[in-house]
């Protein structure tokens, strides 16, 4: 065994015993002095230590030297690096279309089926809360309102309105007089979906914001919200074909500029119906990414 030596008994003939000591060990001087140090194994093997220094320990501790002044500043300069790529990437995070990396399990949801419009129970929609919307009703839904939906729905009215899930709720708007909201069908309303697709937040229809004359996307002499926006980081959806004209989301190429948004009709009482969708970009859109829509 490479670091061992067997430890042999030169000086004594054949057949003899080692001579011992006074208390009874056997073994040369120098064998008896290895096993004083401990440094036997048993069956007569010497474990070879490295040797030690002249004036060392076998219990000190030597600590590397401290890095040199050029070692300090090569390190501060990678880790200023790190920061300014970090501080690149974030600038950049506004401008990414998130929607992008959506999994189409998201969108292909079961449920989807012809239903009626309910609006979601919440007591700041007054007389509408709760309420299936009929196009023929202008005290209930009067143009130039909105107010939150739920599809698909559960049949439970309670259960919709709680849903926090942001990708199946739907913010309707009666679109105001001059844009039709005054008709009696399906054509007086929109229904966008509530997931911008720049990075997910929540729009909102504000239609009794005052504009500020700096704002883009707005109609000379328009003094009021009427466009769909994103409060998030200030993407503003063109109502009612639901294309961005303003923000980051406007900074997207097609499809992913544009908010999906539900097909409408009524049926023959007046009520209004939601049709079954077709989520893809050519259609109703893919929720969180957007669709194409033709200008």
């Amino acid at each position: 065994m490479e670091g061992v030596t067997p430890v042999g008994s030169e000086g004594n003939k054949a057949g003899e015993s080692p001579p011992s000591d006074k208390s009874g060990r056997t073994g040369t001087e120098e064998e008896r002095k290895v096993r004083e140090a401990g440094q036997m194994r048993p069956g007569g093997q010497v474990v070879v230590f490295p040797s030690k220094t002249a004036g060392s320990s076998s219990s000190s501790y030597v600590p590397p030297p401290p890095p040199t002044p050029q070692q300090i500043t090569a390190g501060r300069r990678r880790f200023v690096r790190f920061l300014v790529g970090v501080g690149a990437l974030l600038s950049l995070a506004p401008y990414v279309p998130w929607g992008t990396f959506l999994s189409n399990s998201v969108s292909a949801g079961k449920g989807y089926v012809r239903q009626q419009v309910t609006v979601d129970n919440l007591s700041e929609y007054g007389a509408a809360a709760g309420r299936k919307v009929n196009v023929n009703d202008f005290t209930t839904f009067p143009p130039n309102s909105h107010w939150v939906i739920t599809y698909p729905t559960s049949d439970d009215l309670a259960l919709d309105t709680q849903n926090k899930d942001t990708f199946a709720k739907f913010e309707l708007i009666r679109l105001p007089t001059e844009l039709g909201g005054d008709a009696k069908d399906a054509t007086a309303f929109v229904a966008f979906s509530k997931v911008c697709v720049h990075l997910w937040c929540s729009p909102n229809y504000n239609p009794d914001q005052p504009t500020n004359p700096n704002e883009n996307g707005y109609r000379p002499n328009q003094s009021k919200h009427e466009q769909y926006e994103c409060p998030c980081h200030g993407s503003i959806y063109k109502v009612p074909q639901g294309l961005a004209i303003d923000g980051p989301a406007s900074l997207q190429t097609p499809p992913t500029n544009a908010i999906p948004m539900l097909t409408l009709s009524t049926d023959s009482n007046g009520f209004l119906m939601i049709e079954k969708p077709v989520w893809d970009v050519n259609h109703n859109g893919v929720l969180g990414y957007g669709r194409y829509v033709q200008q």
